[in-house]
C-alpha cells in the first residue's frame, strides 16, 4: 500500500491575493473571513475589498468593516428611513450627508421624489470611485440625478462652510466610520471630528428646525461610542428631541446603535407613506426600532 505524503499545488482561482482575513473587535474577540483581497490600499485610509462567498464583497476601512454587498441594505435603509419617517409628510426638502461617499445613504434618501436636494460630503475621493467600480449597486437608481450633489470635501469644513453662507438643511446625516477612542490620543480616524460637541453645535445652527442623525457603533462591543454620542446630543440639543434607535446588522454582528435629534414630535411613529422598493424598512420596524434593551437604557441613563 502506498502512503500519500505529497500533495498537488493548490489550483489558481481568481485575481488576487486570498487570505484569512481578521478584524479585532474587542479584547481577545476577532471576526474572521475567508476570502479573496480584490483591492488594497494605504492612502489617506487604510482600505481593503475582500471577495467572501457568503458576504460578497466586504469594503474595510481602517481595518474595520464598513458593509457588505449581501446587507448593506440594512443598514442604508435604518439609517435614512427612520429619521426620514420620523417628520411630517413632505417635511424634507434639503439633505445632507456627511460622510457617506458609498452612495448608499444617498441612494435610500433619492427614492422620496419630495426631496429636491441630497449632497454628500466625503473626505476621501477613493471611495466614490471604488463603489462604482466594486459596489455598483450602492449607487442611485439614476447615477446622474440632478438632485445628487457629491462634494470631495472634509464636512467639518464644508459645514463651516455652508454657516458663512447662510446655508440650512431639512436633514443631516453622519454615515462614517466610528470615531477613536484612543487611551494614547491617537486620531486614525478621519470621522473623529464629527463626534464633537463643536461639529453638532454647526449642525444645530445649519439644520435649526430639522433632524440630525449619527450611527454609532454596536453597543455590545462599543458602550463608550454610543454613551458619548448620546452625551453630545444631549449637551447640544433639546433634552426632548434626543433619540435613541437600534437595528440588527447581521455582518456587525449585533445591533447598531443610531442617535437622532428630531424636532417633531412621536418620532416613533412612522408618517410617510410606506417605499416599495426597500427590503427592511417598514412602519413596523420603525415602530420597533425604539424599544431599546434594558442595559442600553441604563447605559443611557445620563
Amino acid at each position: 500500500m502506498v502512503k500519500d505524503i505529497m500533495s498537488k499545488a493548490l489550483p489558481t482561482e481568481t485575481k488576487g491575493v486570498r487570505v484569512l482575513f481578521g478584524e479585532f473587535v474587542n479584547t481577545d474577540y476577532v471576526y474572521s473571513y475567508l476570502g479573496t483581497i480584490i483591492y488594497a490600499e494605504s492612502g489617506m485610509q487604510n482600505i481593503f475589498i475582500l471577495e467572501n462567498k457568503f458576504w460578497g464583497k466586504m469594503l474595510f476601512i481602517n481595518n474595520n468593516l464598513q458593509f457588505t454587498s449581501r446587507d448593506e441594505f440594512i443598514y442604508h435603509e435604518s439609517l435614512v428611513h427612520i429619521p426620514v419617517q420620523s417628520t411630517p409628510e413632505g417635511s424634507i426638502k434639503r439633505a445632507l450627508i456627511c460622510g457617506g461617499g458609498d452612495y448608499g445613504a444617498a441612494r435610500e434618501l433619492l427614492k422620496y421624489p419630495e426631496i429636491e436636494q441630497v449632497v454628500i460630503v466625503d473626505i476621501d475621493p477613493k471611495i466614490p470611485k471604488l463603489v462604482e467600480e466594486y459596489f455598483p449597486e450602492l449607487l442611485p437608481e439614476d447615477p446622474k440625478d440632478p438632485r445628487l450633489k457629491l462634494i470631495v470635501e472634509d464636512a467639518y469644513v464644508m459645514v463651516q462652510r455652508y454657516l458663512e453662507e447662510g446655508k440650512t438643511f431639512d436633514l443631516v446625516i453622519i454615515d462614517s466610520t466610528d470615531p477613536d477612542i484612543s487611551e494614547k490620543g491617537v486620531t486614525q480616524e478621519l470621522s473623529h471630528a464629527l463626534f464633537g460637541i463643536k461639529f453638532h453645535q454647526m449642525l444645530y445652527k445649519l439644520c435649526p428646525k430639522g433632524v440630525v442623525v449619527q450611527q454609532c457603533g454596536t453597543p455590545f462591543t462599543m458602550k463608550n461610542i454610543l454613551t458619548e454620542t448620546y452625551k453630545t446630543f444631549r449637551k447640544v440639543y433639546p433634552e426632548k428631541e434626543v433619540f435613541c434607535y437600534r437595528t440588527n446588522i447581521p455582518s456587525f454582528g449585533s445591533d447598531n446603535a443610531f442617535i437622532m435629534r428630531c424636532s417633531y414630535p412621536n418620532p416613533e411613529v412612522p408618517k410617510w407613506k410606506e417605499l416599495p422598493n426597500v427590503y427592511f424598512y417598514s412602519h413596523e420596524i420603525h415602530r420597533s426600532a425604539f424599544g431599546l434593551p434594558k442595559f442600553w437604557r441604563e447605559a443611557l441613563a445620563v
